[in-house]
């Protein structure tokens, strides 16, 4: 098996150069009831065959078929209770329903329009099977054959549609008209299964051999009919013919026709003598679509979105630390286009910012995604010491009394020796002792400030006067982090 893989990547690697240097061969779609239900996998052969469930649901679903620009697949789902034809991205996102049928009906078989605005579908809505077209645009339908019709192929032109009727294949125009058995020859067994090259210069299509054989054989059909040329032989049932978006490879289902499992296989050109492969188990394996790869994405010109949650600011509050305070910086980086290459601020988030010194500083988190694009949040927090108000007598909040005359001790820490000059300014002001409103001006406090080290407290001692008696006033001392502290005073005889 390993050495037939390689044998089969070595051919992949050596198509001539009109299939392009590019690697990638598209994707296969098909069926699988590897999970106990029918579901849709794809694979890409130049991945070393790595697959994907794409509709991941407890329904059955089957008939994947590709659109031609690779970007969706139609297919079928019993998942509301009757066979419907279902729309996904190709990637198995985004499913919907895009027909809906009479109870008791089933709708299957869907093969696109080569400019993928509509579906042809089988369809056994009104009795019968004929074969219906929905157009996606507005989701109207009308009936395309009189006659039963299954497996339907759109011409690569969009001009007609080959099809399974009674056995044989047909073709009928796209609008319905010059409808006419394509396939002729002198045998009993039924045909179904065609598809167009990518050309459109013929067609395979399956048809059993005459009994008693049970064995099921690919032929190849001119696009302008004819008996058809055998293109497999052997004790095997083959179907579901799909061509390799170059048109180089041929994959299809296998299975032995005394009793097997279908499994995929491919061809390097129909007819070819080595059959290689693609998809052998566990379950039954059938039903390929071959789309080509999607069309890459337009190009990614928005940068990251920078989300900054700790320190913050804005043109009305910025955040305001303490020096020393532990604050850990919270911020992120998404993009939801090609990703986040790089994402990184003054400090990684969930470490700390720097609050060792008094000041105001910038946090920026610069960011970038995977296609380049660069951008930069700034935010800005500050740092100022740590009061924790004056110490007794003063009465923090309230109006203290005291006698004029006496000095007024404000104690107060800031948990650590910053020098004097930590105290920029002290000033005093006459303020109502009702309201605590300022009635005159503010000046200077005389006084003198002291620290004591074992303590860890600044003293300012506020020298006043007796003719302040029966008066109130405010001293404010303002510290060299920007901020200012207030008590109000009630001088008394």
């Amino acid at each position: 098996m390993a050495r037939r893989l390689a044998a089969l990547l070595f051919c992949l690697l050596a198509l001539p150069s009109s299939a392009g240097a590019d690697t990638d061969y598209g994707r296969i779609a098909y069926v699988t009831d590897r999970n106990g239900n029918d579901e849709i996998y794809s694979t890409r052969i130049d991945t070393y065959f790595q697959e994907t469930n794409l509709t991941n649901n407890p329904a059955d679903d089957w008939s994947p078929a590709f659109s031609a620009d690779g970007l969706h697949i139609a297919f079928v789902s019993d998942r509301d209770g009757r066979p419907d034809i279902w729309v996904m991205s190709w990637d198995g996102s985004d499913p919907h329903k895009v027909t809906t049928g009479d109870a008791g009906s089933a709708d299957s078989d869907p093969a696109w329009s080569p400019d993928g605005q509509k579906i042809v579908f089988s369809s056994s809505r009104g009795g019968g099977s004929h074969l219906w077209i929905v157009s996606l645009a507005d989701g109207g339908m009308s009936q395309l054959t009189a006659g039963d019709g299954t497996s339907p192929a759109w011409s690569p032109d969009g001009s007609r549609i080959a099809y399974s009727s009674d056995g044989e294949i047909r073709v009928i125009d796209a609008d319905g008209g010059n409808d006419h058995q394509l396939a002729y020859c002198d045998c009993t067994g039924a045909a179904g299964a065609p598809t167009w090259s990518r050309d459109g210069s013929y067609l395979i299509f399956a048809r059993d051999d005459d009994a008693p054989s049970t064995a099921r054989q690919l032929y190849f059909l001119p696009a302008n009919g004819g008996a058809g040329i055998p293109i497999t032989t052997g004790a095997y049932r083959y179907d579901h013919p799909t061509f390799s978006p170059d048109g180089y490879w041929l994959a299809f289902d296998r299975e032995d026709a005394a009793g097997g499992t279908e499994e995929l296989y491919l061809q390097f050109g129909p007819g070819a003598p080595t059959t290689y492969p693609l998809v052998t188990g566990p379950g039954r394996n059938f039903s390929p679509s071959w789309g080509p790869k999607p069309p890459p994405p337009p190009p990614d010109t928005t940068p990251p979105t920078i989300t900054i949650n700790r320190p913050t600011s804005n043109t009305d509050q910025i955040d305001v630390y303490t020096v020393g305070q532990i604050v850990l910086a919270d911020y992120t980086c998404t993009d939801a286009e090609s990703g986040v290459r790089h994402c990184q601020g003054n400090v990684p988030s969930g470490d700390p910012i720097d609050t060792r010194f008094i000041g105001t500083y910038d946090f920026i988190v610069f960011a970038a995604d995977q296609a380049g694009n660069p951008i930069y949040k700034r935010t800005r927090y500050t740092v100022v010491y740590p009061f924790d108000g004056f110490a007794a007598p003063i009465n923090n909040g309230a109006l203290t009394d005291l006698k004029a005359g006496d000095a007024v001790p404000l104690k107060f820490s800031l948990h650590g020796a910053y020098g004097l000059d930590a105290v920029t300014a002290t000033t005093q002001q006459l303020i109502d002792c009702a309201t605590r409103a300022q009635l005159a001006p503010s000046a200077t406090a005389a006084g003198s400030l002291t620290y004591n080290a074992s303590q860890d407290r600044y003293l300012f001692a506020w020298s006043t006067v007796k003719s302040w008696a029966g008066s109130c006033r405010s001293i404010s001392v303002f510290l060299r982090d920007g901020t200012s502290h207030r008590a109000d005073i009630r001088f008394t005889k």
